[in-house]
């Protein structure tokens, strides 16, 4: 069942009292000549009253403080217990009127039980430039407008459902692929150098371009080798270098000529080439010889993969050059 919810005359003191006053004062002239009757007393019998309590006769009178001992002790517990309330109204009292505004310069607190709200939307900070805050934990949502964030993005921990293909590390990567582009010169506008100290990954193979048709990146600079499927290039303005590589021996008839496009002998030893392994369909391949050891081309009629078609062997002396291309079948045809 749920409890339900308190009312303000349940927080705070009631204006009216169920009890009734023993009695009220009053400073006109009584006709009684007691000077009371069954709910008043006169001023003067009150101060009277007043003052034998002062002098505590009271308490001297054996008649009346047998009579009303009784009465007298459970006044005085009375006026224990009135203390007691007295000081704790006092304190609701402070507190309901100072804390909704007090400023405290420094506490600290345990456990909060309840929700931290500011009292006016977007005016207070959590922290500030030269005092921040350590860690931030959050199992919910975080509702942030505009998020600054460091200079360096190290990692996206794989937490609470933080896999790849989740929506929550979608929306983090897009937030930081954002601030990167923003920062960057990318996104819309921006500008300046991206200075980055790891590989530089698309999320996705062959799919994202780098640049557009109308927005084209100026130089490439590489150093190691460019992999690049197909080139769509306008003038070269120099030849590309064929690969190449220049044996003094060889350690198999069997050629690998996967990663050249020229293989240059320098040997005073004749050699036997039997096969050529290619890189691809319509690979030309150039052989010289430039030292006096005699390379002998060994051919086949057979048309047998990585061979040489022709019905005699082919010897290329000092100073000579022969050239072959690969047939879809991997058979090497002499072209000159």
């Amino acid at each position: 069942m749920a409890r339900e919810e308190r009312k303000k005359e349940d927080i705070f003191i009631k204006e009216k009292r169920r009890a009734k006053n023993f009695f009220i004062t009053s400073s006109a002239k009584m006709d009684d000549d007691k000077g009371v009757s069954k709910t008043t007393i006169s001023s003067s019998v009150f101060t009277k009253m007043s003052q034998s309590f002062a002098d505590g006769d009271y308490l001297l009178d054996d008649g009346i403080r047998e009579i009303n001992g009784s009465v007298l002790y459970m006044l005085q517990e009375m006026q224990t217990d009135i203390n007691d309330l007295y000081n704790e109204a006092s304190a609701s009292a402070f507190q309901a009127s100072f804390f909704p505004f007090a400023r405290i310069d420094s506490g600290s607190f345990g456990l909060i039980s309840s929700s931290l709200v500011p009292g006016i939307d977007s005016k207070y900070d959590l922290g500030s430039s030269g005092k921040e805050w350590n860690d931030l934990h959050i199992d919910g949502t975080a509702h942030i407008d505009s998020l600054a964030m460091g200079t360096t993005v190290t990692s996206i921990k794989d937490e609470d459902n933080m896999s790849s293909d989740s929506n929550t590390a979608l929306a983090t990567q897009q937030s930081i692929k954002k601030y990167v582009d923003d920062n960057a010169g990318g996104g819309s506008g921006g500008s300046g150098n991206y200075d980055t100290g790891s590989h530089l990954v698309p999320h996705a193979d062959n799919t994202y371009d780098l640049g557009s048709s109308t927005k084209e990146w100026k130089n490439l600079y590489v150093d190691g080798t460019a992999n690049i499927d197909t080139i769509a290039g306008g003038t070269l303005s120099k030849p590309l270098a064929l690969p190449y590589r220049t044996s003094t021996t060889l350690k198999s008839s069997a050629v690998d000529v996967t990663t050249i496009n020229v293989l240059i002998f320098n040997s005073s030893n004749a050699l036997s080439v039997q096969t050529l392994v290619p890189h691809s369909i319509g690979q030309e391949l150039t052989i010289m010889n430039i030292n006096s050891g005699a390379i002998t081309i060994t051919r086949s009629t057979k048309a047998s993969a990585r061979t040489i078609y022709g019905s005699g062997n082919l010897t290329i002396n000092q100073h000579q050059v022969y050239k072959f291309v690969c047939s879809p079948s991997q058979v090497w045809y002499q072209i000159s």
